[in-house]
């Protein structure tokens, strides 16, 4: 995994000039100990905002960023936090290939891509142990008894990452939490420094869960009260909102049910109008998004970019090259003719007036999102319909059935006119999760929580014949392998430590 050290430049020193000649020995070393990092703090917070405040913009773009694995090949679908949501939704039932295409993420729809030999647990690994690291990094120059609310406040990010990434990898490297609490997990990495690791080797999924709660707890009394200058930085609700969705993997309802509620206090959800608007998955600015990321002329990446995939409108792969993105049809099927989530999906049967594209569209093609001229659609990653959703199941989980239907119908109201539950079950919740948070990157790792299966094959399927799969939700194809690389540079984890591979058919009955 990649660890660095802190090393100080000579434009960090120039920039904490402020705080005098004697912070530094320059001439003896040129690594800065954790007490001069801690004074320069309480000192100068101004001169060591200059040095943290980019590291912080560094790491919200590295979720934007093309080629995070630094490849010498093209890798038109490793472009960040999108490119993991989307290959997580290819890999279930929920999201159907029109086409095998040009190979982009057809290996992870077919489930072929989880050997520790392949780039995709690598790419996975790499991701989120560089954001961990990134995280550290900024951790490591800011003490924990700081008080200057930016400084405090970019601590709190860092903590949300941290706690976000090890949670993310604990999600895809073991069988989920519940029921296998004591299995191993993967390194928890808080310092800079690798041979500092709190834990070394897979740590008990136990152990990594309570780290990832410790973070966002911390990370939240850092961020509270702290006014974000937009929403691509990470504050005190995103956090809040994160926290609740790792809840839902323990099966810790309270917390999940309190912490949705944070996130989402002041803000309403979409009105059907603004639900099928161009704006509703590609700007910012739209009423529903809590975080995400500002795609710019700077910040593009073109073809190799969440869009490319997703929108069928532009010359991407899942547009003009005819690799579309499709709805599972027995999933669109489940909605109501009165569900206006069904216009989100090119469908011959909804008594639409498609333009001439649209109609060229195949029936269950996405068009949830929609084209912004020159690549720049921004990135969607948190939303409040996600902590309505959170908070509806985590009631029904506890039993609350009719607060559950009363939470949730905050949501129904603005989607479909004919939903009147009084008492919703969890799978009541888990369909409606299904359905709004198509596309957005939630499927599989709803899924693993769950316990629930991939059915592709059934009558009236429109996954690919190759891809007909049936596999049962315990199944290690749902999951990724150690990295070679990994494996090959740690001195903490060797091939005892590895998955098992899957043995089981892909194509059961």
């Amino acid at each position: 995994m990649k660890i660095t050290k802190i090393f100080i430049s000579a434009v960090a020193c120039f920039a904490l000039a402020s705080c005098g000649d004697g912070f530094f020995d320059v001439e003896n070393s040129d690594i800065a100990s954790k007490d001069q990092i801690d004074e320069i703090g309480n000192l100068s917070p101004d001169a060591l905002i200059k040095v943290v405040e980019p590291l912080m913009l560094g790491l919200n773009n590295y979720t934007i960023q093309y080629n995070t694995q630094s490849s010498s090949n093209t890798v038109h679908e490793d472009f960040g936090l999108m490119g993991i949501y989307h290959l997580g939704d290819v890999m279930n039932d929920d999201l159907a290939f029109y086409s095998r295409g040009s190979g982009w993420f057809t290996y992870d729809y077919e489930l072929d891509y989880w050997a520790e030999q392949y780039k995709r647990p690598f790419f996975y690994w790499n991701f989120f142990y560089s954001v961990i690291a990134k995280a550290n990094d900024i951790i490591a120059m800011i003490p924990a008894d700081v008080t200057d609310e930016q400084l405090k406040a970019y601590r709190g990010g860092a903590l949300t990452y941290r706690a976000f990434a090890h949670a993310y990898l604990a999600q895809m490297y073991q069988q989920t939490y519940i029921g296998n609490e004591d299995a191993p997990g993967v390194p928890i990495v808080l310092t800079p420094e690798e041979e500092e690791r709190a834990v070394a080797g897979r740590a008990p999924l136990r152990q990594v869960y309570e780290q990832v709660e410790k973070d966002f707890k911390d990370a939240m009394t850092f961020l509270a009260g702290w006014q974000r200058p937009n929403k691509t930085m990470i504050d005190e609700r995103v956090a809040a909102g994160l926290y609740s969705r790792i809840c839902l993997v323990t099966n810790n309802w309270d917390d999940a049910i309190a912490y949705a509620r944070k996130a989402r206090e002041g803000a309403s959800v979409y009105t059907p109008d603004e639900l099928i608007s161009n704006d509703a998955f590609n700007n910012i600015n739209a009423k529903e998004w809590l975080w995400g990321m500002d795609i710019t002329a700077e910040t593009t990446t073109m073809f190799a970019s969440f869009f490319s995939f997703l929108c069928a409108y532009d010359a991407g792969y899942g547009g003009d090259v005819g690799q579309y993105r499709m709805i599972d049809a027995r999933l669109f099927n489940q909605m109501n003719d009165t569900d206006v989530r069904k216009l989100l999906f090119k469908h011959s049967g909804n008594n639409v007036a498609y333009t001439e594209q649209e109609a060229g569209f195949p029936d269950y093609t996405n068009i949830k999102f929609k084209k912004v001229a020159n690549w720049e659609a921004d990135y969607v990653y948190m939303r409040v319909s996600e902590m309505i959703l959170n908070e509806a199941e985590a009631l029904a989980h506890k039993g609350d059935y009719t607060q559950a239907a009363t939470v949730l119908k905050e949501l129904m109201s603005q989607r479909d006119p004919s939903w009147n539950q009084t008492s919703v079950s969890p799978d009541d919740v888990y369909l409606q999760r299904r359905l709004e948070l198509w596309g957005e990157g939630f499927s599989l790792f709803d899924h693993l929580r769950l316990k629930k299966g991939v059915e592709r094959n059934y009558e009236g399927t429109n996954h690919l014949s190759s891809a007909l799969y049936t596999i049962s939700a315990d199944s290690w194809y749902l999951h990724f392998q150690i990295p070679l690389r990994e494996l090959d540079n740690s001195f903490a984890i060797n091939e005892e430590d590895q998955n098992p591979a899957p043995t089981e058919s892909k194509f059961r009955e």
